[in-house]
């Protein structure tokens, strides 16, 4: 019923015992894409005030749910009362609302930080699905949320929740360029590299704990891969050609990216992190880029020209049995395969727009997820059930994050020119 809290900004977390609540621990899982023709309806009254400046606790937890684009949250002003644990809980008032769950709970601040106590609640069987007590300094309160959303989250539909995670993205402000870290709703940004020199592609290691991006040096593009424990990087060898659009594999031993040789022909490449030998993928077309691992790493799908236009390829993870896989329209770029394996994620040209689709890892079912804006660079969420990508606002460079069903959709707050987004795997 419990699983260890692993973020690095939190201090250990503890159990919160189940004995002595009148509700019994109980599982509840519902799938929302099949079964339930609409959002869940869920409730989350209020757990009290946290640091200053800070969203609390149930707002944080409603936001993740409202926009994750299978929840719909109950109105506060319709809530009956204001329970702060399982116990608190009149479910006859509470089942009135229509709500299918809830989450509730307390903050408690200490003398070292904060502790907050979290409940999640059937309302369908009446009885406790999960409880957790959260140990947290300041700095870790907002994630402290998004792990109670997560919590609900994963509790409804059985699979873990994106929340408690982060997105790389490159924010430019003037002839500033910063290759940022923030928590996945856009809160608590900070800092891995800033400069004057323009930062691409940004794509996380397997474990976390390394960005691997696309920079400039003697005026052509280079990849560095960054330690964001300690600030350190390193250079993949080059030998004086530009490289672009890195990818690592799902194992963390291999990084795909393109190279540029003779004649402006680009060519995929693997290297092997441990021994830096390399491997060229691909020997035909003028451009062949944009690299993205399969869930197992045996296959990549790609973008190439081969055919005339800018279309998305699958080949096995040793450059073989190379397939076409976007045949609608006359240009499909920027694929990102699922965690998951359900989906790919692409930017699709569509009545005039470069619109945020996904298909089939068959290259079947291709669905526009929005078309509002010219769309950039989608990146799923571990969970393969959301994309975070970028796009265009009243001429401004905005992230979005949206759902595979389409629903959920909400722009990020975020100063400056966001861009080149790419979501942690948690």
């Amino acid at each position: 019923m419990s699983r260890p809290i692993h973020r690095p900004i939190l201090l250990p977390a503890l159990l919160l015992a189940l004995g002595g609540l009148p509700l019994t621990a109980s599982a509840l899982t519902v799938n929302i894409s099949k079964a339930v023709s609409s959002s869940a309806p869920v409730a989350v009254p209020s757990f009290g005030s946290g640091p200053a400046g800070q969203p609390d606790i149930a707002h944080i937890v409603r936001y993740d749910l409202q926009h994750s684009g299978y929840f719909s949250v109950i109105n506060p002003a319709l809530y009956p009362d204001d329970p702060h644990s399982a116990a608190a809980i009149k479910v006859g008032a509470w089942e009135k609302t229509g709500a299918l769950a809830m989450a509730v709970g307390k903050v408690r601040q200490t003398s070292q930080g904060y502790v907050v106590d979290a409940d999640a609640v059937s309302l369908i069987t009446h009885k406790m699905l999960a409880g957790r007590r959260y140990v947290s300094n300041a700095e870790g309160y907002h994630m402290v949320g998004q792990e109670i959303a997560d919590l609900l989250y994963q509790q409804i539909t059985g699979e873990p929740g994106p929340f408690a995670s982060h997105i790389a993205y490159v924010d430019q402000q003037g002839s500033h360029y910063d290759l940022d870290v923030a928590q996945s709703d856009g809160w608590n940004a900070r800092s891995i590299l800033r400069g004057k020199i323009p930062i691409i592609s940004p794509d996380w290691s397997s474990h976390g704990r390394q960005l691997a991006y696309v920079t400039y040096r003697h005026r052509h593009s280079v990849i560095y891969i960054q330690n964001l424990a300690n600030g350190q990087r390193q250079q993949v060898p080059d030998q004086g050609s530009a490289l672009s659009a890195p990818a690592f594999s799902p194992n963390g031993q291999y990084l795909a990216f393109a190279k540029v040789w003779e004649r402006g022909r680009t060519e995929l490449v693997l290297e092997n992190l441990h021994t830096g030998h390399e491997r060229v993928l691909t020997r035909r077309g003028t451009v062949n880029t944009s690299p993205s691992w399969s869930p197992g790493g045996h296959h990549l799908v790609f973008v190439s020209n081969r055919q005339g236009s800018a279309q998305i390829y699958q080949m096995r993870a040793n450059g073989s049995h190379i397939e076409r896989l976007s045949y609608a329209g006359g240009y499909n770029v920027s694929p990102s395969y699922a965690p998951n394996g359900r989906w790919i994620a692409f930017i699709h040209a569509y009545r005039g727009v470069l619109s945020l689709a996904e298909m089939r890892p068959d290259g079947n079912d291709l669905q526009i997820l929005y078309d509002g804006g010219n769309c950039e660079h989608p990146s799923f969420a571990e969970d393969g059930r959301m994309l975070v990508f970028a796009t265009h606002r009243g001429g401004q460079k905005v992230l979005g994050e949206v759902a595979v069903n389409g629903k959920g959709l909400h722009f990020l707050d975020i100063s400056g020119q966001a861009n080149e987004p790419a979501w942690s795997p948690g």
